[in-house]
């Protein structure tokens, strides 16, 4: 597989993880990485996105959070040599529940860094910056730190 198909398949398995309710999966995208939203601190590894992010998810009983998070204008650099990539995207989420109609509840700029070790890719930071906050009652159990 390419560089360019390995990262994509990196950034589509964010929006899978998190929509599917594999949140295990979604820790092991950035264990050994950072990832934040603009002005709140920075989760490093596993553990950490877990306590900071990933445990406010809210897991309905078909275990999905009820989300479909969208990927659009993908700009993808990357440097084979040095074993490094550099990716810029917008991220939208949907949610639909039995009591909250299907509405977007959140759009960034994604600014995505990856490193190739030892012949694979992996995710190095993800930043999130200019996030549109809609209304994440049905998606967070603490949204501290997302609003706009």
């Amino acid at each position: 597989m390419s560089a360019r198909n390995e990262i994509l398949s990196l950034l589509n398995n964010y929006c899978y993880c998190v929509d599917t309710g594999d949140l295990d999966g979604f820790i092991k995208l950035y264990e050994n990485a950072e990832w934040s939203v603009e002005g709140s601190p920075i989760s490093r590894g596993g553990k950490e996105i877990y306590d900071n992010v990933i445990s406010n998810i809210i897991i309905y009983d078909d275990g999905t959070p009820k989300t479909k998070h969208m990927t659009a204008n993908v700009e993808l650099t990357i440097d084979e040599a040095k074993g490094t990539a550099n990716c810029q995207r917008y991220i939208t989420v949907m949610q639909q529940t039995k009591s909250f109609p299907l509405q977007a509840i959140f759009s960034g700029h994604y600014f995505d860094e990856f490193v190739n070790e030892n012949g694979q890719w992996r995710y190095a930071t993800t930043v999130i910056r200019h996030p549109l906050v809609g209304d994440m009652s049905e998606h967070m159990k603490a949204t501290e730190g997302l609003s706009s």
